[in-house]
């Protein structure tokens, strides 16, 4: 009994570390996934079909996020946060850039 119960404890740190891992990677990936917008931005000199309140709405909640995960010190969430504005900073400076 003791040993399945050790076995158990054991398993779930296992899983605990892989979707922390996981996290850690998340949170430097999904705001990357901006960077194609941003990227033709730029490139292209034109904003066209890029909608600045969409971005700056994300940019606004994101800062909601961002309050959450330093309050609860939350690193993955705090980092995803911080490269999100960046990116939503950058779009957004696009746009009125090139608009």
């Amino acid at each position: 009994m003791i040993t399945a119960i050790s076995q158990n404890i054991k398993s779930r740190r296992r899983t605990a570390r892989a979707i922390d891992n996981a996290m850690a990677a998340a949170a430097i990936v999904h705001p990357a996934t901006a960077a194609p917008q941003a990227i033709q931005i730029y490139e292209t000199h034109n904003s066209a079909g890029v909608a600045p309140l969409t971005w700056l709405s994300f940019m606004a909640i994101g800062t909601v996020f961002l309050a959450y995960g330093v309050l609860h010190k939350i690193k993955p969430m705090i980092v995803t946060q911080v490269l999100w504005f960046v990116m939503d900073a950058v779009i957004l400076t696009g746009v009125v850039l090139y608009s």
